[in-house]
């Protein structure tokens, strides 16, 4: 029995791809540091998508990396910062 709904796609068509993973690298890269690097990676991968999935997916992978190392990097810096005492507040009147 076959369902007579179903269209498949024509020989040497692609199907559509789902951006769903590029849009929601672009919104978490933005809105959680604003990484500049990592939304502009998930730009190419949401552009690239539907021509060259390879190189989309590609650029999905290498945004989360950068994400993650720039992100550890912050972290260093505010331990970093922490442990100087950057933040220490002191006046010397004299």
């Amino acid at each position: 029995m076959t369902n007579q709904n179903y269209s498949a796609p024509a020989p040497g068509a692609q199907a559509p791809v789902s951006k769903t993973k590029w849009i929601v690298q672009l919104i978490v890269s933005f809105l959680c540091g604003g990484n500049i690097i990592t939304v502009i990676l998930a730009i190419l991968g949401l552009v690239k998508a539907d021509t060259d999935l390879e190189a989309a997916n590609k650029y999905y992978k290498w945004g989360w990396i950068v994400f993650a190392i720039v992100w550890v990097l912050v972290i260093i810096m505010w331990v970093i910062l922490l442990l100087t005492g950057a933040f220490t507040a002191t006046v010397d009147t004299y």
